[in-house]
C-alpha cells in the first residue's frame, strides 16, 4: 500500500478512540507491486480515497465488494470477519447470486458460523493468501456453504484483512468469469485488502464512538454515521419524538434463583441485547441502558407506530427467553414479565456534556411521562401509551383499554397535571401482546383470514413447494394468509420479518423431518416462540411428518400430527401424498376458523 506523510485523524471521546487514515499516495507498494501496471496503481489510489471517505460500515462493505469484484472480474465476493464472542468467522457482506442466503445462514446474526478449519479460516489464521482452482475436489474445502447454496465453488482467491499486524477477517472472491485467477489478481487484491482493512477498522471505531455517546442506532436504512456525527455536534433543539421505556419485572428475584454473578451477568446481557435489537429493528435509537431496562427514542415519519410495534416485539421475544431460563431451573418463573411505557412529546434533543465526553439525550415532560407509564405497566398491563401516541396509532390498534386518567406532579407539589393513558393489547397487523404467564383464552379472529406460519428445514424445500401448491386455492380465495421464509425479499431484515410473522400467526405448521429436528436455527429461533405462543395465547400447532424421525424426543410429540407419524409422506405413493396434502390443508383451514 502507498504511504503518505499525512497524520492520523484523532477522534476525541471518552473511550479514547483513534481513527487511522488510509494512506494511498506516494511511496512503495511493497511485495509483488512490480506485477501491477500504471493503470492498476492509479485504480488502487482512487479506491483508497473512496474507502477512506466512507464511515458507514454497511455502505463501506458494499463498496469494498463492488471494487473487489470489478478489479478481478468476479461475480461472487464476500467480506468475512471474525467474531471474538463466538470464535468463528461470519459473512459481514456478500455480493453475487447467493448473497442473501449466505448472509441469512452464515451472517453475523445467524446461529452458525464459518469454522476456522475452512479455507477462509486458514487464511485468517496464517495471514497467507490462497489461490485455488479445483475446490470441488479439495477435501479441506469447507462445503457447508456450497451445500446450502447448491452451487459449487470452482475457483477462489482469499486474502487476509489485517490492521497493524492483527487479523480481522478475509476478503474472498469466487468463480472468475473468464480464465483462471492469476498472480496479478492476487497481488492486486492483497493491496486493495490492506486499504479495506483500515477502512473497516475506522468504520467500526466510529460505531463504537456513537455508542459511547448514547446513539445505538440502526445500521440499515437510517442515517449514515457521518450524518449522525454531524447531528451530535448540533446545538440542542426542540423536536417531537416518541420515547419508550422498557423494564423487566422480577429481575432481582431471578438473580436470587440463579445465584452466581456470572449467570446474573449473562441473563442481563441477553435481555438487554434483546431489547436493543428490537429497538434497532424498528428504526429506533437506544439511548441508555438503565439497570435491567432501556430508554429509546423514535423519530420521523411513523415514529409512534414504530415504537408500539417495537414493544410487541419485545414482549414476544421475552416469552422465548423466559422459557429458556425456565428450562435451567426447577423454580417457577411466572413472576417474570416486561413493562413498556411510551409517550410522544416535543422535547429538547441534543448532546450534553463537554468536548471530551458528550452524551446524546432528550429532556422534557415526555421522558418523565414515558417513565411513569413504564413503572405502572404491570399486573397484566404490559404496554401503556399516552394519549398523543394512542391517537397516532389508533387506526392500527385491534384491541385496547382506556382511557385511564392519572395525575403527574413534581415532588413536593400538592397537585399536578392530568393525563390519559391507554393499554394497547393488540395491533391489526404486527402482533398481539402475549399475556402474562398463565392460561388465557384464544384471541378472537380479526376477520382478515388466519395467519399461518410454516416452519421447515431448507433441505426440505421440495416438500414446502408441494404444500404451497395445495394451499394455493385457499390463499387465492383469501381463506388463509400463509407465511414462510420464501416471502422475504432481498434486502429485507430477515430476522425482523420472521419475528413479525411469528407474532401474527394463529396456526403454525411444522414440516418435521430429521433435517428439521437437526436445524439449530429452528431449535433456537422458531420453535421456542411458537411453543410459548401455544401455551400463552392459544396458537395451534399442527405438524406434518415428512419422514421417520425422533420427534418423540422433543416437545413436538405433545402436539397434533396431521397424518400418522408411523406412515410419513416419504413412505407414500404420489397419489397417497396428494390425498394427504389435501387433508393437511383442510386441517389448517379448520384450525384457523377454530
Amino acid at each position: 500500500m502507498y504511504s503518505c506523510p499525512a497524520a492520523p485523524i484523532a477522534v476525541s471521546c471518552r473511550s479514547g478512540i483513534l481513527v487511522q487514515r488510509i494512506t494511498a499516495t506516494g511511496g512503495s507498494m511493497g511485495t509483488g507491486s512490480e506485477l501491477l501496471g500504471k493503470e492498476e496503481l492509479v485504480t488502487l489510489v482512487e479506491c483508497g480515497r473512496e474507502l477512506s471517505a466512507e464511515v458507514s460500515l454497511k455502505t463501506l462493505l458494499k463498496t469494498i465488494l463492488d471494487k473487489a469484484s470489478s478489479l478481478t472480474d468476479s461475480p461472487d465476493a464476500s467480506v468475512i470477519l471474525y467474531s471474538e464472542k463466538r470464535g468463528t468467522l461470519y459473512f459481514a457482506h456478500a455480493v453475487g447470486q447467493d448473497a442473501d442466503l449466505l448472509l441469512n445462514q452464515w451472517g453475523e446474526s445467524a446461529s452458525q458460523g464459518i469454522p476456522l478449519r475452512s479455507k477462509a479460516g486458514e487464511v485468517f489464521s496464517t495471514g497467507r493468501s490462497l489461490v485455488e482452482h479445483a475446490l470441488a475436489d479439495d477435501a479441506s474445502h469447507f462445503k457447508g456453504v456450497d451445500s446450502d447454496t447448491r452451487r459449487p465453488t470452482t475457483s477462489m482467491i482469499c486474502v487476509p484483512l489485517t490492521v497493524a499486524g492483527r487479523p480481522i477477517g478475509v476478503v474472498q472472491i469466487l468463480n472468475k468469469r473468464s480464465g483462471d485467477y492469476t498472480e496479478r489478481d492476487r497481488v492486486l487484491l492483497e493491496h486493495f485488502a490492506s486499504q479495506a482493512a483500515v477502512a473497516i477498522r475506522n468504520a467500526r471505531l466510529i460505531e463504537e464512538l456513537l455508542a459511547h455517546m448514547g446513539f445505538y442506532a440502526a445500521r440499515d436504512g437510517g442515517q449514515g454515521a457521518a450524518e449522525v456525527m454531524e447531528e451530535l455536534n448540533r446545538p440542542a433543539h426542540r423536536e417531537t419524538v416518541t420515547i419508550l421505556f422498557a423494564d423487566m419485572r422480577g429481575f432481582t428475584q431471578l438473580c436470587q434463583i440463579f445465584g452466581s454473578p456470572e449467570d446474573t451477568q449473562r441473563i442481563l446481557n441477553d435481555f438487554l441485547a434483546m431489547l436493543a435489537d428490537a429497538v434497532i429493528a424498528h428504526r429506533g435509537i437506544v439511548n441508555k441502558f438503565l439497570g435491567d431496562g432501556v430508554l429509546a427514542f423514535f423519530r420521523g415519519e411513523g415514529q409512534a407506530i414504530n415504537a408500539v410495534r417495537c414493544a410487541f416485539t419485545m414482549l414476544a421475544n421475552f416469552g422465548g427467553m423466559r422459557d429458556a431460563w425456565d428450562a435451567q431451573t426447577n423454580a417457577p418463573l411466572g413472576f417474570l414479565d416486561v413493562g413498556v411505557g411510551i409517550a410522544t412529546d416535543t422535547v429538547i434533543l441534543g448532546s450534553v456534556g463537554s468536548e471530551r465526553a458528550k452524551e446524546f439525550t432528550a429532556i422534557g415532560v415526555g421522558v418523565i411521562l414515558a417513565a411513569h407509564l413504564m413503572y405502572h405497566a404491570r399486573n397484566g398491563k404490559r404496554i401503556l401509551v399516552d394519549k398523543r401516541t394512542f391517537n397516532a396509532v389508533r387506526q392500527e390498534v385491534a384491541e385496547y383499554e382506556g382511557p385511564e386518567r392519572f395525575e403527574l406532579k413534581k415532588p413536593g407539589d400538592a397537585s399536578g397535571n392530568l393525563y390519559e393513558c391507554f393499554q394497547v393489547k393488540a395491533l391489526i397487523q404486527g402482533g398481539s401482546a402475549p399475556s402474562p404467564p398463565g392460561p388465557v383464552p384464544r384471541p378472537a379472529s380479526t376477520g382478515r383470514g388466519g395467519g399461518v406460519f410454516i416452519s421447515y428445514s431448507h433441505r426440505d424445500s421440495d416438500w414446502l413447494g408441494k404444500l404451497q401448491t395445495h394451499l394455493a386455492p385457499y390463499i387465492r380465495g383469501k381463506t388463509l394468509a400463509v407465511w414462510d421464509d420464501t416471502k422475504i425479499k432481498p434486502g429485507e431484515r430477515w430476522r425482523e420479518e420472521i419475528a413479525d410473522a411469528l407474532q401474527q400467526a394463529t396456526v403454525a405448521v411444522l414440516l418435521v423431518s430429521p433435517d428439521f429436528l437437526e436445524s439449530k436455527f429452528i431449535a433456537e429461533n422458531e420453535l421456542p416462540p411458537l411453543l410459548a405462543a401455544a401455551r400463552e395465547r392459544g396458537l395451534t400447532i399442527l405438524w406434518v411428518p415428512l419422514s421417520a424421525s425422533s420427534y418423540d424426543e422433543t416437545e413436538i410429540e405433545g402436539y397434533q400430527a396431521v397424518i400418522p407419524p408411523d406412515h410419513p409422506l416419504d413412505a407414500m405413493s404420489e397419489a397417497e401424498q396428494n390425498r394427504a396434502w389435501v387433508g393437511v390443508c383442510k386441517e389448517i383451514k379448520k384450525a384457523v376458523q377454530g
